[in-house]
């Protein structure tokens, strides 16, 4: 057992505070730390932040070894003229408060965190303590009672070799016949960034490195654009910046804006799963959704007075004076505009995502059959419905004009209740336990596995629509030259 060796130090000298800055080079060490973890293809990190309910604890050194397990190690910037003169003994029983050491908090964190994440976990962890201004030989002519309650094993000396780390961490975790899951105990131990578990992936996975060096910066008082195509995760990024900065810093009061009310209802549900499965534990009335209905409302409501981190996602969609707006009147804080890697950047400051998450979605295109496209669809759905669930369907049209005729047309002709999806659809009301009927600016937020998209086939761009969908997707396209409706079969039924 490690015990709380610094609780009770009698010394001639004040004993340092651990946090003080020291000039001493202690870059080689972190470099053989790095190295140890890349020969064994684990990963190191220095400064750790680990989040478990609502507690915070920066860990100064974690590597993770597959083989091994976890090493973690505190950093003690303590020398040889501070620690002179000085004995130590084991900290009183009756002094609960002082009965552990930091590393011992740490690992309690580090058990419960993987146990509520994965039911049951066997990770072997061990914690060392890196003296980064002390010698092995200063540490030899300390007073006896040091040695006594600090096994050398368990340190790292600032003189300590490469060689003779690797042996005392051989000591510590010796290999296993069975590896670690990396994506396991970091995922878990980073549970606040990872992608959730789906049928696919049982365990998530986790973000791209691009996406996670945009979380690790810190942003204030700018106006940043985030780029991407569709799916490379601008709002999966948005949504965990989000919980991070409340993480960070329980003070923050953070609104996030949508195109549709559903969109955000949904970016709040994913957020308040991170949570459950990250077993963390953040004051939900610091975070706010809101739908852009006008720019003039937004800017007297109080989640936008108050909020000190704004966040746009989908800001493309949205009327060009209203996102001026939200830049007039951002003042001092940090707002973030989400856009397709078509439109131009309304800042100086931009990030710009290159992955995408989903794959290529196969598609066909079908003629509209004798220029009736709601026929044509009937005739597509009567095939797809015969090994499809309707929930897993949705129809996009080009506009909100004929929604009512397509929903009786297809209710009575298949005998099912569908879901019309509008700019005030929501889930506090309603459910989307059926075929999904909308138009393509109300998708937002939405991934269903078949969609039909209607369009003139005159329309070339079909990304949008396209990437509503994750199995595959049905074009109609009809031909209309004069202009006029694009479905007057809906009329003469």
């Amino acid at each position: 057992m490690f015990f709380s060796f610094y609780n009770r130090f009698f010394s001639k000298k004040s004993l340092p505070d651990p946090q003080v800055q020291d000039t001493h080079d202690d870059t080689i060490q972190k470099e053989f730390f790095a190295l140890i973890a890349k020969e064994e293809k684990g990963l190191f990190f220095e400064n750790f932040n680990l989040f478990y309910q609502e507690n915070r604890s920066v860990i100064d050194i974690l590597l993770f070894l597959p083989d091994r397990g976890l090493l973690f190690g505190e950093k003690l910037q303590w020398s040889l003229e501070s620690l002179e003169g000085a004995s130590v003994e084991r900290a009183s029983k009756k002094n609960k408060k002082l009965s552990s050491t930091h590393l011992e908090t740490t690992e309690t964190a580090i058990r419960r965190k993987l146990e509520d994440i994965l039911s049951f976990d066997s990770t072997v962890c061990e914690r060392f303590f890196w003296m980064s201004c002390l010698r092995e030989e200063d540490f030899d002519s300390l007073d006896s009672s040091f040695h006594e309650l600090l096994p050398k094993e368990r340190l790292i000396f600032s003189d300590s070799a490469q060689e003779s780390i690797h042996r005392k961490f051989d000591l510590l975790t010796p290999k296993k016949e069975e590896p670690y899951s990396t994506l396991k105990v970091i995922g878990s131990l980073q549970s606040h960034t990872l992608l959730l578990p789906s049928d696919e992936k049982p365990y998530g996975a986790f973000l791209s490195e691009e996406q996670q060096n945009f979380l690790e910066t810190d942003y204030s008082d700018t106006v940043t654009t985030l780029f991407g195509e569709y799916n490379s995760g601008k709002s999966t990024l948005i949504i965990r910046k989000a919980l991070l900065s409340l993480l960070l810093n329980p003070k923050e009061k953070i609104l996030i804006i949508t195109p549709t009310l559903i969109g955000g209802e949904i970016l709040r549900n994913e957020f308040i799963s991170l949570l459950e499965y990250g077993a963390l534990n953040v004051d939900l009335s610091s975070l706010s959704f809101y739908s852009p209905y006008s720019a003039e409302r937004l800017v007297e409501l109080d989640c936008f007075q108050t909020a000190s981190i704004i966040m746009c996602d989908d800001s493309y969609t949205m009327n060009k004076k209203f996102i001026e707006t939200l830049i007039e009147h951002r003042e001092k804080r940090w707002l973030l505009l989400s856009m397709h890697n078509e439109y131009t950047p309304f800042s100086d400051s931009a990030c710009i995502l290159h992955n995408n998450y989903q794959k290529n979605i196969i598609y066909t295109k079908v003629p509209a059959s004798s220029g009736k496209p709601l026929l044509t669809l009937l005739l597509e759905l009567r095939i797809c419905l015969q090994s499809i669930s309707a929930e897993k369907i949705m129809v996009i049209l080009p506009d909100d004009v004929h929604l009512a005729d397509y929903k009786e047309a297809i209710d009575e002709y298949f005998d099912i209740n569908t879901r019309i999806l509008n700019r005030e659809f929501s889930l506090q009301y309603q459910n989307l336990d059926g075929l999904i009927l909308t138009t393509s600016n109300n998708t937002y937020g939405l991934h269903v596995p078949y969609v039909y998209c209607i369009t003139s086939d005159k329309e070339k761009n079909y990304t949008y629509p396209l990437s509503r969908a994750s199995e595959s997707a049905t074009i109609i396209s009809f031909t209309n030259p004069k202009g006029e409706n694009y479905d007057q079969n809906s009329k003469e039924r």
